[in-house]
């Protein structure tokens, strides 16, 4: 009985336009704002929280920059050789 059913709706996850990084970042807002503006108690919480996770994510920045501007032995890796002709 297929032919009798509609079609499915197609849902927002069928139709947006964004990228998963941009729709996680606004849901992860405005869940922020909703707990911020609904929940007074809450907001030296949330403000910690924010300003903790904040801090984590530059840690997490710089010591991922320290590991790549280190240095990298070349040759160990073999990124400077050029490719044999022979196979």
């Amino acid at each position: 009985m297929k032919g009798d059913s509609p079609k499915p709706h197609p849902g927002p996850f069928r139709v947006m336009q964004v990228d998963a990084e941009f729709a996680g970042i606004l849901v992860a807002v405005a869940f922020f704002v909703m707990g911020f503006v609904s929940v007074p108690i809450a907001k030296g919480f949330l403000v910690g929280a924010f300003l903790v996770g904040i801090g984590i994510a530059v840690i997490l920045w710089l010591i991922r920059n320290a590991k790549s501007s280190s240095h990298v032995d070349r040759e160990v890796l073999h990124i400077d050789q050029k490719p044999s002709a022979k196979r």
